[in-house]
């Protein structure tokens, strides 16, 4: 088992909620800047709190994505690698994937999974010989 993928999925998963908890904090800032917006109340107009509130709607919007794109995707590929490696066929680790989904595995998940095994794995001519096709060929198995 390599323990180097172990230790970075564990601190994935962690960055994941660390990222939620900063979530959260935004969305009470949110709340708060909707509930003490002076302009829907009169015809003053406050440029200030319209800026705030939309630059936090927007570092939320851009915090979700990260969790879910980035972090998730390098997520999901730690654990495809530390599969491959230890010799887990791809059908014991993911049953299903869905169509729509195919262009965003291959394109980001895949490549990673082949970096990370050519970083990690044990065994030097596998390390050397691995090719994205291989790969391919380990996932429609």
């Amino acid at each position: 088992m390599c323990i180097e993928l172990k230790i970075k999925s564990k601190h994935l998963s962690l960055e994941s909620k660390v990222i939620r908890f900063e979530e959260r904090k935004l969305q009470k800032q949110i709340k708060w800047l909707y509930e003490n917006d002076t302009t829907r109340e009169s015809d003053s107009y406050s440029v200030m709190s319209k800026s705030d509130y939309w630059k936090t709607v927007w570092k939320l919007g851009s915090l979700t994505d990260h969790r879910k794109r980035v972090v998730g995707n390098e997520n999901r590929a730690t654990f495809l690698a530390r599969a491959y490696i230890e010799g887990v066929p791809y059908n014991k680790v993911e049953t299903k994937r869905k169509d729509e989904k195919h262009y965003e595995f291959n394109c980001k998940v895949l490549p990673r999974v082949l970096d990370m095994v050519k970083k990690y794995h044990p065994v030097y001519e596998v390390r050397k010989n691995i090719t994205l096709d291989v790969l391919k060929d380990w996932c429609n198995m």
